[in-house]
Order: C-alpha cells, then sequence, then structure tokens
C-alpha cells in the first residue's frame, strides 16, 4: 500500500470519528427539547387551571353578595310581617319572602355546586404543581448530566479535529481534494477497500 494511500486511510479513520462525536452532540439537542416541552406542557396546563380557579372564586364571591343580599331581604320582610295592617299587605309580604327563599335556596345550590368545583380544581392544581417540582427536579439533574456530555464531547471533537488536521497535511493536495469532494457529498467514508475485482461499497465491477 502506498504512503498516500495509508496517510489518506489514516484522514479518513479521523473522519469517521469527527462524524461519530459531531452525531453524539447533535442528539444532545432533542433530549433538551423534550425537556423543555415537558416543562412548557406542564406550565401551561397549570396556566389554565389557575385561570379556572380564579374564574371560579369570581363566581363565589359574587355569589356569596347575592346569598347576604337576599336574606337581609327576607330579614326585612319577616320584619314587615310583623307591622302589617291589611290581610293584602300580608299575603303580599308572604309572596315577597316564598319567592326570596326561592332565590336563596337555588343560590344555596349553587353556591354548594361552585364549592365543590373549586374544591376539586385546587386539588388538581396541587397536583399539577406537585408534577412541576417533580419535573424540574428531573430536569436539574438531566441538563448536568447533558452538560457534562457536551464538554466531553466537545473536547473529544476538539482533540479529533486537531489530529485530522496534522494527518490532512500528510495527503497530497490533489489527491485530498478530491476526497473532500467525495466526503461533502453527505457521505461518512469516500475510501472503500476492493473485494477481489470488484468495490467493497457497491460491488461495482472495477
Amino acid at each position: 500500500m502506498s504512503t498516500d494511500l495509508e496517510s489518506l486511510l489514516a484522514l479518513q479513520a479521523d473522519d469517521v470519528v469527527i462524524h461519530g462525536l459531531e452525531e453524539r452532540l447533535a442528539a444532545l439537542e432533542p433530549r433538551i427539547k423534550e425537556l423543555d416541552h415537558r416543562k412548557q406542557r406542564t406550565l401551561d396546563a397549570i396556566a389554565r387551571t389557575a385561570t379556572a380557579v380564579a374564574a371560579e372564586e369570581k363566581k363565589q364571591a359574587w355569589l356569596r353578595d347575592k346569598l347576604a343580599e337576599h336574606k337581609l331581604l327576607i330579614d326585612r320582610n319577616q320584619a314587615q310581617m310583623d307591622a302589617v295592617k291589611t290581610m293584602k299587605q300580608a299575603t303580599a309580604a308572604v309572596a315577597q319572602m316564598d319567592q326570596a327563599r326561592k332565590i336563596v335556596a337555588g343560590e344555596e345550590s349553587d353556591l354548594l355546586a361552585i364549592n365543590r368545583r373549586l374544591e376539586e380544581l385546587r386539588g388538581v392544581l396541587a397536583g399539577q404543581n406537585k408534577e412541576l417540582a417533580g419535573v424540574e427536579a428531573e430536569q436539574e439533574s438531566a441538563r448536568a448530566e447533558v452538560a457534562s456530555q457536551r464538554v466531553t464531547i466537545n473536547e473529544d471533537l476538539q482533540s479529533a479535529r486537531t489530529k485530522r488536521a496534522k494527518g490532512a497535511l500528510l495527503v497530497p493536495a490533489d489527491l485530498r481534494s478530491k476526497y473532500d469532494r467525495i466526503r461533502g457529498r453527505k457521505r461518512v467514508e469516500a475510501v472503500f477497500a476492493m473485494s477481489g475485482m470488484t468495490c467493497g461499497n457497491c460491488d461495482t465491477a472495477i
């Protein structure tokens, strides 16, 4: 085997190593993105639940005010009952009290339903916040691991590229140019051993 060919094969071996390291480095990015997406999904769910809680709390406050108002109306009607002089006035006061009691009963039922929904939503929100804490703790560990891997790979990559640069000087410029052009077509390897009288890569007869 000629010295030039040996140097070219050594250069290709360096390129294969560099390619492998670059693939490992690129494989770290999807992992980071998945971590980001998972956290964002949890944050979005928390935001939706928090909005629902705020809406129910607003309904709850409004309903409590109306309930207090209508109970006060019942008390006033009761006081008026004690002061009525005629049957007509008594009948009107009783009708008003019956109507107010129906309204109060409906509002109390609605308030009970809101209280139940709020309890459920707050439970969901607590669970989501707990999930977020777990995701963040998991991500902290995962991100530290990825960062450590990235540093190691980058160091190996720098060493491999330095070695490749030195090896490239041993390959004649015209031969190296042809090799680089072939590898530039998104190929990992450009030089293959013969298998008898055929190409070891594509089985084409030479």
